[in-house]
């Protein structure tokens, strides 16, 4: 992806922080606020942003990025131009980079992201329930009678009656049971067939990456999907997933462009269903992840739906539907 033909790349940056509508809460952490690092890459004329969002279970840091960012601006333009971004040693800053880079492109040849990407203005999203009580986990269900795809946030607490709840308020949803790692092998084995009993799609990473091979020994009409174990940097990668049917796919994950479509080509070559995700962020994270929209079978981009105040022209959620503002990278209108 080199930046041939580009002048001097200038790049800046600066953090910008989110507040959330409610707690998220998922197995192992909770936020409240979202802090992301916006990065702006400009060339003569043309400028491009994009949103790094650091995930501190990938041992990245918001703090540490801005340090990086700080001793090595003039590092990182060279190594920009000189196409090495696999340099540098972030994956999250590698890949908001990567699609600044991309964004630049397509204004140099005035093409248009969203046709040229064959984009819908509304598009199919699981729409995902933190981890909450009962009382209030049956509150928040009213609301997604209508949603086709309902991912809920599971440790192993009130598993069984949060299915309940979701099969009684919202019968005809598909079910994503995510459980971040939190699950032990006794206790899927013991639940198993319970499990069954629900319109479930598939269970999102039960076991901590690494014990994947737990699966081997689930016997179960219910499908399996990795996620904290298809990473780049996951070594054993390809023997951990061998057990799923699904991954999920987010680009923070993987880094650069060329990256993300190898993944997908290796996800696609061992037979394994794609599903299309994200972190909690603003839309400025979920419409450049729209580039692999027709790479994937499911789509869980609801990030930007539990922010107080998105950014501008930012994607608006109702009823498991995603619309996407086909204005949203257009620049703002200076006032007269």
């Amino acid at each position: 992806m080199t930046i041939k033909n580009f002048s001097k790349i200038k790049l800046n940056f600066k953090i910008k922080t989110f507040k959330l509508k409610d707690e998220f809460k998922i197995s192992r952490v909770s936020k409240k606020i979202v802090k992301v690092i916006d990065i702006s890459l400009k060339d003569g004329a043309n400028s491009a942003i994009a949103e790094c969002v650091p995930y501190q279970r990938y041992n990245e840091k918001l703090d540490d990025i801005l340090k990086y960012l700080r001793m090595n601006k003039d590092k990182l333009e060279k190594i920009i131009i000189d196409n090495r971004l696999e340099a540098i040693p972030f994956l999250s800053l590698q890949n908001t980079i990567s699609t600044s880079i991309l964004s630049l492109k397509q204004k140099k040849r005035k093409v248009n992201f969203f046709t040229s990407n064959k984009i819908k203005k509304k598009i199919v999203t699981s729409i995902t329930i933190p981890i909450f009580d009962l009382k209030k986990t049956k509150k928040i269900l009213k609301k997604f009678t209508k949603t086709k795809i309902i991912k809920i946030k599971l440790n192993q607490k009130e598993v069984i009656d949060k299915l309940i709840l979701i099969k009684e308020i919202c019968p005809k949803s598909k079910i994503i049971i995510d459980a971040n790692e939190s699950w032990s092998k006794p206790f899927l084995q013991t639940n198993i067939k319970k499990l069954e009993q629900f319109n479930i799609l598939f269970i999102e990473q039960p076991f901590p990456q690494g014990k994947d091979h737990y699966l081997k020994n689930i016997k179960s009409k219910i499908n399996f999907c990795a996620d904290e174990s298809f990473h780049i940097k996951n070594k054993n990668l390809i023997k951990n997933i061998q057990h799923y049917n699904y991954v999920n796919l987010k680009l923070d994950k993987f880094g650069t462009h060329e990256n993300i479509l190898k993944y997908i080509a290796i996800a696609k070559k061992l037979k394994k269903k794609i599903m299309l995700g994200c972190m909690v962020s603003s839309s400025l994270s979920i419409y450049p992840a729209l580039r692999y929209f027709n790479n994937c079978n499911y789509h869980d981009l609801d990030g930007a739906y539990f922010l107080k105040k998105d950014r501008l022209r930012g994607i608006t959620y109702r009823d498991g539907l995603a619309k996407i503002n086909f204005k949203f990278y257009q620049p703002k209108k200076k006032a007269p």
